[in-house]
């Protein structure tokens, strides 16, 4: 038997058989597009979805051999050799070279550098303060959420490790710094810019003509398709790879290339307030830094792997 109930005014009725339902339509929110694929750590760093994708990673460029050739060619009255990498980048360098195919797979990226609010948590936590001496201090002058900088690639280990420690069990990721690949990749996001986020550098990020000479807080210029910000510019960013002078035999899965570190330091992506011009601020643009560098323009962007 069914039992019924009647609301007299309206003389509308409805089977009790409906409630439950009546009480998840009440129940249940439609999650918020703004968040989705976004995660919130413990100390409160905001990490975005990569997604898994293709990159045509470094620049085109053409040898020096052949640009020698083109110039005997033209002087010739023949025609020049073309390049076999599509479009040179005038301003490419020799260590951006080969452009290279690499497939890379989903993970995800805070969406800006460490700040020194951040950093300051793991100083204080771990009691780390032979980090805080008077050259330290004077780098990271400029505010609380500014990038933190004079940090080495290894303090940089250690504040990985930190987090890796301490976050809660309901955190299932793994923190990490980002491939070179998965750096380029996350930069990028898709598309074939001169800059992470557009061909402009003063619209995506901050370099010696717009900066005033000291980094900037974080998130102050416009983010990539990916939603990340100060991809270009702002500070240096260390990255997992050791440094090699160009991508011959570099992995093409996005992995790290962590061979050769011995005779070489590790690779700085992103560039920074303190260089005189946007070029070096490019998607492609790539140097080298020993593990224990210390210097005013150098930070940091830590990556997370997300379990299946």
């Amino acid at each position: 038997m069914t039992l019924t109930v009647f609301r007299t005014r309206s003389r509308f009725q409805f089977s009790v058989s409906l409630f439950p339902l009546l009480l998840i339509a009440l129940t249940v929110q439609p999650l918020s597009s703004a968040n989705a694929g976004e995660f919130s750590n413990h100390i409160g760093m905001r990490f975005v979805d990569i997604p898994a994708g293709h990159l045509l990673m470094g620049s085109c460029r053409l040898a020096e051999s052949t640009l020698d050739e083109n110039r005997k060619r033209r002087f010739l009255g023949l025609k020049p050799l073309p390049p076999d990498c599509g479009n040179p980048d005038p301003n490419a360098q020799d260590n951006e070279t080969p452009q290279h195919s690499v497939n890379v797979s989903g993970f995800q990226l805070a969406r800006t550098e460490v700040t020194l609010s951040q950093f300051k948590k793991f100083i204080a936590a771990t009691g780390r303060f032979n980090l805080v001496n008077d050259k330290f201090m004077r780098a990271n002058s400029n505010g609380d959420d500014v990038p933190v900088v004079w940090v080495s690639w290894m303090d940089v280990q250690a504040f990985i490790n930190w987090l890796n420690k301490i976050k809660p069990a309901n955190d299932t990721g793994t923190y990490r710094l980002p491939s070179e690949a998965e750096w380029e990749h996350a930069c990028r996001a898709g598309g074939k810019h001169d800059f992470c986020g557009g061909n402009n550098a003063n619209t995506v990020g901050w370099y010696y003509e717009n900066g005033g000479w000291h980094p900037r807080p974080v998130a102050g210029k416009q983010a990539n398709a990916f939603g990340l910000y100060d991809m270009s510019g702002n500070v240096d960013e260390w990255v997992r790879d050791c440094y090699h002078p160009n991508y011959n035999g570099a992995p093409t899965d996005g992995s790290a290339w962590i061979s050769g570190c011995g005779s070489s330091g590790y690779v700085l992506r992103s560039n920074s307030w303190k260089h005189y011009e946007a070029k070096y601020a490019r998607a492609a643009f790539r140097g080298e830094g020993k593990s224990t560098l210390l210097n005013g323009r150098v930070g940091f962007r830590v990556a997370r792997s997300v379990r299946p």
